[in-house]
């Protein structure tokens, strides 16, 4: 399966990377002959009730001395496996005490986890130092949602990657669809296991709701829609079929500064120099007015069948709500096309947003349906943006679709 995989040295989240010393549990002091463990919290004050437990590599009888080694440098012993040994629960005092002999793990890996609150809000996963002079101390802190995308256009392929896992550690993912979800995972450093080989380190902090596409070769599918960089008017699908291009509306008394009807839409694309073209929006909105931006796939009566869609990936700053649709070739009345929608909104800094399909917002009387409805006769991409002054929008791009 090895053709399949294109290996990924670090994926990189807007989130940073966290310390690679930081979580792993403090020397181990031995009372009688056992494991001691207090829970803290980020303030450092104990969590009584956390469940604790202790685990330990199979790789017991490895000379590598594991006195200095953090989670990453563990992920080297790949694919790398481990079992529970004890749980106990946290006194009044944060304490845990385990039988398991200091001895046990001195030539040993071995790991401990904590978890506390309500839907493992706190957590922990660190590593055990073999020494013998003071209690193991492990911090709690907010736990890390992580959702790796394939994006493969038929979700019954997902099924053949096998486990999907976070080395050396108890977690495996849950598949939905050509997804694989971790609900809560403690933040730290981990290397992303599928088909039994790596395929992806992540650095996820704590409190972080991640979600990120891992590329795997021959199986995952994107068709960059618009990316700006050409200078004109048209979307990338004009490349290959006509179409109108881009327009932009006001509503309800709203205005455009950017685009304007003197320059037209080339006029309001920005180079900086740093990540090539992007749109730059700016308006004026007041009351119930909104303004949009929008492009037929193909000719007016034209439509695609987009029902292997998995995700549309957008990137935009800005300061408004706004909302992306792609809608029914077939008008309805007055203008108005049964439409998937989904709400995001933008902020200060650049972020690439993930729309799914199934997920988006329904409202008949809006025109607003399931995508399942439309999926397969798409005739047009729109955006409403609803307040706020600005927004810029960069790379649009279809997963789960090579080509239209």
């Amino acid at each position: 399966m090895k053709k399949f995989l294109e290996l990924l040295s670090c994926i990189a989240f807007a989130v940073g990377c966290t310390d690679p010393g930081h979580g792993t549990a403090g020397a181990t002091s031995e009372t009688t002959n056992g494991i001691a463990v207090i829970a803290f919290d980020g303030t450092h004050k104990p969590i009584p009730q956390a469940r604790v437990t202790l685990y330990r590599h199979p790789d017991a009888g490895s000379n590598k001395s594991s006195s200095d080694e953090t989670i990453q440098d563990v992920t080297a012993f790949l694919p790398s496996y481990v079992s529970a040994v004890e749980t106990a629960t946290a006194d009044d005092s944060g304490m845990v005490q385990f039988e398991t002999r200091v001895d046990q793990c001195q030539n040993a890996r071995c790991f401990v986890e904590g978890i506390a609150g309500e839907d493992s809000s706190l957590m922990v996963w660190a590593k055990l130092t073999a020494a013998d002079s003071t209690t193991n101390e492990i911090e709690l802190l907010p736990s890390v949602s992580l959702t790796v995308r394939t994006g493969a256009a038929d979700s019954a392929v997902a099924n053949s990657f096998g486990s999907v896992l976070l080395n050396a550690s108890p977690y495996y993912a849950r598949q939905e669809g050509n997804e694989f979800v971790f609900p809560h995972v403690p933040s730290g450093k981990y290397t992303v296991v599928m088909w039994g080989e790596p395929v992806a380190n992540v650095s996820l902090d704590a409190g972080a709701s991640v979600d990120t596409l891992m590329r795997i070769q021959e199986l995952t599918r994107e068709y960059v829609f618009e990316d700006f960089d050409d200078g004109d008017s048209l979307n990338n699908l004009a490349k290959d079929y006509p179409n109108y291009g881009w327009y932009f509306m006001p509503h309800k008394g709203a205005s455009f500064e950017s685009p304007n009807y003197t320059d037209g839409f080339a006029g309001a694309l920005v180079d900086d120099g740093a990540r090539g073209k992007y749109l730059s929006l700016k308006y004026t909105i007041e009351d119930s007015g909104y303004v949009m931006l929008g492009t037929h796939l193909g000719l007016d009566s034209g439509y695609f069948d987009l029902s292997s869609l998995s995700a549309i990936r957008i990137k935009v700053r800005g300061d408004c709500l706004f909302a992306v649709a792609l809608e029914h070739y077939r008008e309805i009345e007055n203008n108005n096309y049964n439409k998937a929608l989904w709400f995001a909104k933008a902020g200060e800094e650049w972020t690439e947003l993930v729309l799914r399909p199934g997920k988006e917002t329904l409202d008949a009387k809006n025109y607003q349906v399931a995508w399942d409805e439309i999926s397969n006769e798409i005739g047009i991409f729109s955006i409403f943006i609803y307040n706020g002054s600005r927004l810029e929008i960069d790379e649009i791009v279809f997963e789960g679709i090579s080509g239209l």
